[in-house]
């Protein structure tokens, strides 16, 4: 970083790096199944204050020489990919991707300038370091950002002042900002089929607290905006059918009265309009727009590389500016097997219309999950309610080949679907900035050499840990390497 090890000497510093990275994830449903890829390459250069700036007063001379400033350019481009199943050209094996991404290409620049007094970058006793740094990604690429960042550190000696491993006070203020000050187009089409990017900024630059490096108690990435996530159904060219799965079986001895009424059902019209169906709800982390974090720490050394330090973390990731709901839409598929686990737009029919009667059992069943998919009730030209099939039920007789009283036939539907899903931003549990989270404990260090990093045992109590929706613990112990400042 700015300064240290060697390059302190020169007046000129550079920096390049190149840089790739694939990502596979693999969450609890097949639809979130895809692999990121990232490519890109970065350059560095930085240059004391005093070098551009020569002021007469002594305190700014000091001030000068303590400073340096710097400016970053990176140029990364990244994807999504469909799973290999995809390229089989087989339905029933195609996974539908919710996650879809067309390359983007992030070019960002970042000035920054740090003041720093420390009286080394290894566990300091004494001095200040001020860091300000300013992202602007655009010039060229499709995101468009800006995300000022300040930290503020300083080191106290306590006790034994004169020796060279005094007791420390020593903390860390943090606070950072991101957001979009335009969406192209290639974003627009990102946030239509995902939530790789939330009000046109990347998920992954977003704020999110918890673990050994921000506040201690917690797990990763655990502190931030929850929001819910409502999914809704859309299908178009829907069809009745004799069977749920396989080739469509076009039914036979119906009425077009009653067919339009059943193909009229069976079209859903995603999170608005006259036939809207939701199917779930979930919750998700989506990171905060904002984020203010405080660490503090009574170091205490205990013999050669050993040290405890009492520590006391406080922080909040959440939403500044980031308000507006986003919908994302999968592409079209067949509904089986795309909507087999809820039983096919059949079953879907029920949900929207309670009354509507359907078979008890069924001897058909969606090939991934094993659910059984039943199908409506219909009785010469009208379909059947709970009631009416109840009743015929108990006057009989029933047909023993489907255990349905005679003159009672089953119908499916069959068609295209899509899930709409809407992040219900507005509504996001944990957004404000009393959502706070804290953390207090100690902490055993054993520092390694050669590494020049330690091996930490953590004990974290947490006096304000979440109990619902957000299952937190009170208290946690944790092994660690490294140091949160």
């Amino acid at each position: 970083f700015f300064g240290e090890g060697t390059l302190l000497s020169q007046n000129i510093d550079a920096l390049t790096g190149a840089f790739g990275n694939q990502q596979d994830f693999l969450s609890v449903s097949e639809e979130n199944l895809f692999t990121q890829k990232t490519t890109g390459g970065s350059l560095f250069a930085t240059a004391p204050l005093s070098e551009f700036w020569r002021p007469r007063s002594r305190r700014f001379v000091e001030i000068s020489r303590a400073s340096r400033i710097g400016l970053s350019y990176s140029l990364s481009r990244s994807s999504v990919e469909d799973p290999p199943v995809n390229e089989q050209d087989n339905p029933s094996n195609f996974i539908p991707v919710i996650f879809a991404q067309p390359d983007i290409t992030t070019s960002r620049v970042t000035p920054s300038l740090v003041y720093d007094t420390r009286n080394g970058t290894i566990d300091p006793t004494k001095g200040t370091q001020v860091a300000l740094s300013l992202a602007f990604a655009g010039l060229g690429g499709d995101v468009r950002t800006i995300q000022p960042t300040m930290s503020y550190i300083q080191f106290i000696p306590v006790r034994r002042k004169r020796s060279a491993t005094p007791e420390v006070f020593g903390f860390r203020l943090v606070a950072g900002h991101v957001r979009s000050f335009g969406i192209t187009g290639k974003i627009q089409d990102a946030q239509s089929s995902s939530l790789s990017f939330i009000s046109g900024v990347p998920i992954y630059e977003r704020f999110f607290l918890g673990d050994e490096f921000t506040i201690r108690g917690y797990n990763v990435r655990s502190i931030s905006p929850i929001a819910p996530l409502d999914v809704f159904v859309t299908s178009q060219g829907v069809s009745v059918s004799a069977t749920p799965v396989g080739d469509l079986a076009p039914a036979t001895g119906i009425s077009d009265t009653l067919r339009n009424q059943l193909t009229r059902l069976g079209t859903f019209t995603g999170p608005t309009g006259a036939n809207s169906v939701q199917i779930s709800r979930d919750f998700r982390f989506l990171g905060g727009d904002t984020q203010l974090l405080g660490n503090f720490e009574y170091r205490v050394p205990i013999f050669g590389p050993v040290s405890l330090a009492a520590f006391a973390d406080i922080g909040s990731a959440f939403n500044l500016s980031t308000k507006e709901d986003q919908i994302f839409s999968t592409e079209f598929l067949a509904d089986q097997p795309f909507l087999g686990s809820v039983g096919g737009l059949t079953e879907l029919v029920v949900r929207r219309n309670p009354q509507l009667a359907i078979s008890p059992s069924s001897s058909f069943f969606d090939s991934s999950t094993l659910t059984p998919l039943r199908g409506l009730l219909v009785q010469g030209d009208r379909l059947l309610t709970k009631e009416e099939f109840a009743q015929l039920q108990r006057v009989g007789p029933l047909d023993p080949l489907n255990n349905l009283p005679f003159g009672v036939n089953t119908l499916f539907l069959r068609g295209q679907a899509q899930t709409n899903t809407v992040a219900r931003i507005s509504q996001s549990l944990f957004s404000k900035i009393s959502d706070y989270r804290s953390s207090v404990g100690a902490e055993l260090r054993i520092q390694m050499p050669v590494i020049n990093v330690p091996f930490r045992f953590i004990y974290a109590y947490n006096p304000n840990a979440r109990d619902t929706l957000v299952l937190e613990k009170k208290s946690i112990f944790r092994f660690s390497i490294g140091r949160t400042f």
